[in-house]
């Protein structure tokens, strides 16, 4: 019989991946085309050793971003791919990918809306620290929240006193200069308010982004600091991996709409939303805060 006081060893590394796994697995079932679980499942499993596998999601990524038209990431599958050169799955997608870059190659003016591969708008520090100590660029992250409000009053998931309180906080803390998350869900998390899996289950729904356990995950530096940590702190997002030239990024508020289109404007890259629980949000923060050797201060 286990000791009852003995606690639990906590989840390593190897359960973190397989989490992760499981999570992108999932996501495949209900999106058989989504390019980004093809692309974080297949370098997990070239990881683990399963050649085959990893192979055959590289294929259907190649056929994905053929049917999207996005030359630049097939150039970059091609090297991928070529690791598994003599395997008739991996030969067909090569052949086939060589034929539409080749094809998309011919077209004299290429287009540049996005940056290259592995590059970021370069928005100054203070640019961006200066965009969320305006007074009014708060008040517009404020409104987004209380959008959200709304939405969790109508459904009936905040009372009327409740959504009153709420209101009143969201409104103090966009008016503070100390760096904390504006937000409804981390509001909800440290008032220990009822019904937060609810909550969670209506901003998936709502917002068709996913809740992901951003505990399995790693934050990467190339993500994360493509921005300052108090905007990352204020606004409730944490770009936590690089996909291609995406971002993955970890909100506790996937239906600001506008926050997504500015985090979009200021890396250059196309963002991705996965809703995350407030602690782990937290969580994730702090261990970035603690990895960061020099926190960059808010201008004067």
């Amino acid at each position: 019989m286990p000791d009852p006081n003995t606690k639990p060893s906590p989840p390593t590394g190897t359960d973190q991946v397989l989490e992760a796994v499981s999570f992108f697995e999932q996501m495949l079932q209900t999106m058989p085309d989504d390019r980004l679980s093809l692309d974080v499942l297949s370098q997990a499993y070239e990881q683990a050793g399963d050649t085959a596998r990893a192979c055959s999601l590289l294929a259907r990524l190649a056929r994905v971003v053929e049917h999207e038209a996005d030359a630049e990431a097939a150039r970059l599958l091609q090297t991928r791919l070529a690791r598994y050169a003599g395997t008739p799955e991996a030969d067909r997608a090569l052949e086939q990918l060589a034929r539409f870059v080749s094809q998309a190659a011919k077209p004299a003016a290429a287009k540049t809306d996005r940056p290259a591969a592995g590059k970021s708008a370069a928005v100054p520090t203070e640019e961006v620290l200066r965009l969320i100590q305006d007074p009014a660029n708060r008040r517009a992250l404020a409104m987004q929240e209380l959008d959200f409000a709304w939405m969790l009053h109508e459904e009936g998931l905040l009372s009327e006193d409740q959504y009153a309180s709420v209101v009143s906080d969201i409104t103090d803390l966009s008016a503070n200069a100390t760096p904390h998350p504006v937000s409804v869900l981390h509001l909800y998390h440290d008032r220990q308010m009822p019904q937060i899996d609810r909550i969670l289950s209506f901003a998936t729904a709502k917002s068709g982004a996913p809740l992901l356990p951003l505990a399995s995950f790693d934050p990467q530096a190339a993500a994360y600091g493509l921005l300052p940590l108090d905007y990352l702190t204020i606004k409730g997002v944490l770009p936590f991996e690089v996909m291609s030239n995406d971002l993955l990024v970890a909100t506790l508020n996937p239906l600001n709409g506008k926050l997504k289109a500015e985090l979009e404007r200021l890396t250059g890259r196309r963002c991705h939303f996965y809703l995350v629980l407030p602690a782990e949000f937290d969580a994730a923060l702090e261990k970035i805060r603690k990895q960061t050797p020099a926190h960059l201060p808010s201008p004067a």
